[in-house]
């Protein structure tokens, strides 16, 4: 009895960990980037690993200090966390800033 015990509570973990990691799409996107250009309005342009590049909106909550961080900071290798709700890059020094996809027409 026990053995057909085990049997069932290690099927039913797996079954239940293969539903949870099947079901939930990707949560976050990382990786490396640098800051090459970045304007005085609060947005930057950023340049990722493969070449490509992309305009974000640094954060609105702090947008001076952040946009002083990001031009402190030009041309030198950082880490990214993208997700849908917001996004952070590191650089080495360890300075961190906040910044956000532009908003779209689409998107709206």
């Amino acid at each position: 009895m026990h053995k057909v015990l085990k049997y069932f509570t290690l099927a039913s973990c797996m079954f239940s960990l293969s539903v949870m990691a099947g079901c939930a799409g990707k949560l976050a996107t990382a990786g490396a980037a640098r800051v090459v250009q970045v304007a005085p309005t609060g947005v930057m342009l950023l340049q990722y690993e493969d070449g490509k590049t992309s305009w974000k909106l640094i954060n609105p909550d702090s947008p001076r200090i952040d946009t002083q961080t990001a031009e402190k900071n030009v041309l030198k290798p950082a880490r990214y966390v993208e997700t849908k709700k917001g996004s952070t890059l590191t650089f080495p020094s360890g300075d961190t800033i906040l910044y956000k996809d532009i908003p779209t027409d689409k998107e709206n």
